[in-house]
């Protein structure tokens, strides 16, 4: 936490991917979709339109200033862009593909302000609390230009909600922090949620988000640290629908997303001390999926890395 009347300016860039598709626990192929899956507005007919690859990457500002020595407020904003990699099957039913779609979406992301508190803390522990809330300043209604579908006729079409950079809802995101270290040794522990305080103006709110994060970190020399984290989240399906995004797609069925997920990332801080720079940082971490059950049909993630550069004014 910065010392009170500090600043902390972070600048945070992400990227990762998801492919492939789970019901489940299980990797389902393409063909079994569109063969079983009905299309939740017309359960008569199965899904036309499968997932196949989305590359993601965000680049969020981060501000941190010290109101007291025990309290900081917390601002984050920034970009978000998405790439869709997406097959078209034939017609109303069979496997026969017809096309591939490639639409991307870009907008700000969600802006999020927050309050860090500071309750306990001793030479070895410290315990924090936060209460933040998320406003609907991404965009939640991106289009796909020139989109291919089974039919064979070419529209614009609202984006999946997957592929949209927005919620569209105020959210309330709680947090608790427990942090520790001995010597070269540090290890902690977190929880965050995120709550929508109510639908947005198209009709739906994503489900309640959970997460959970353990971690621990060895201190090779002073301003180089290692770490490894392990990461646990639960979502609820989205509740609601948008009625314009209404496409035979796996991606249109709003109860085709959350589920629960475990990752484990590998990471490392090195403090600008070697360069002549005190007051500044770098942080890199990656990491994968170990397991993922999905409500699905629903494309898995792959793969997650962030680098985060740091100074203190």
């Amino acid at each position: 936490m910065p010392a009170a009347g500090k600043l902390v300016v972070s600048i945070t860039p992400t990227i990762g991917n998801l492919s492939g598709i789970k019901m489940g626990t299980r990797t389902v192929s393409n063909e079994y979709i569109v063969s079983t899956v009905p299309f939740f507005l017309n359960p008569t007919q199965t899904v036309r339109i499968v997932p196949q690859n989305i590359a993601f990457r965000t680049q969020i500002l981060g501000l941190s200033y010290g109101v007291t020595r025990d309290f900081n407020v917390v601002l984050n904003a920034g970009m978000a862009e998405k790439s869709l990699d997406t097959i078209v099957f034939k017609g109303a039913s069979g496997i026969l593909p017809l096309a591939r779609n490639y639409p991307t979406t870009a907008s700000l992301s969600d802006f999020a302000l927050s309050g860090v508190y500071r309750v306990y803390q001793d030479d070895i522990n410290r315990v924090q609390i936060s209460l933040g809330f998320s406003f609907p300043t991404g965009s939640n209604t991106a289009t796909f230009n020139d989109f291919i579908l089974p039919n064979r006729t070419v529209q614009n079409i609202r984006g999946f909600y997957g592929m949209q950079l927005g919620t569209g809802t105020f959210d309330i995101m709680p947090g608790v922090v427990y942090a520790g270290y001995l010597g070269p040794w540090s290890w902690g522990a977190s929880y965050r949620g995120r709550f929508p305080l109510g639908p947005n103006p198209q009709g739906y709110l994503w489900g309640d988000l959970h997460e959970l994060s353990g971690w621990g970190g060895y201190t090779w020399i002073p301003g180089l640290t290692t770490t490894f984290r392990a990461s646990a989240s639960l979502q609820g399906p989205i509740r609601g629908w948008d009625p314009e995004i209404r496409g035979a797609a796996v991606p249109s069925n709003p109860l085709f997303y959350g589920g629960q997920r475990v990752e484990l990332f590998g990471g490392a801080t090195v403090s600008g001390r070697f360069v002549g720079y005190e007051n500044w940082s770098l942080g890199v971490e990656a990491g994968l999926p170990v397991y993922q059950n999905l409500n699905g049909p629903q494309i898995m993630k792959n793969w997650q890395a962030s680098m985060q550069l740091k100074v203190k004014i």
